[in-house]
């Protein structure tokens, strides 16, 4: 029987250390943590920072999109709209102005609430 030890045994074929995958083209390639860890390639302590220091000008983001949760390519947003626009699928006389995403297109747009509820429901 095998005496515990002081830190946890790896039982899969991966390791706690990441490192640029040299045998894939590097447009294509990403970082790793597969056992053993070839000789003199450089180790980083995550997956992002291995992409960062080794693929940081990669233009196909394949290292980065590796990763548990990927960037987005586009920002994304939470929450109302930074303008207000008209509710037209509320009949005139309950209908206010709202913020929602997504904003229908062919409405107009104002800064505040207030400045749409006299321009769209002002009559």
């Amino acid at each position: 029987e095998s005496p515990p030890t002081t830190s946890p045994t790896n039982t899969g074929n991966t390791g706690s250390l990441f490192y640029p995958d040299y045998s894939t083209a590097w447009p294509e390639a990403g970082c790793v943590n597969v056992l053993p860890v070839p000789s003199g390639r450089p180790t980083y302590t995550s997956h992002v920072a291995c992409c960062k220091g080794s693929y940081g000008g990669q233009i196909t983001g394949v290292c980065l999109s590796q990763l548990d949760s990927p960037p987005t390519t586009s920002p994304t947003s939470s929450g109302g709209l930074d303008v207000y626009y008209p509710d037209y699928k509320t009949a005139w006389e309950k209908a206010a102005c709202v913020n929602t995403r997504p904003m229908p297109s062919g409405r107009p747009v104002y800064s505040t609430m207030l400045a749409c509820c006299k321009g769209a429901y002002a009559g």
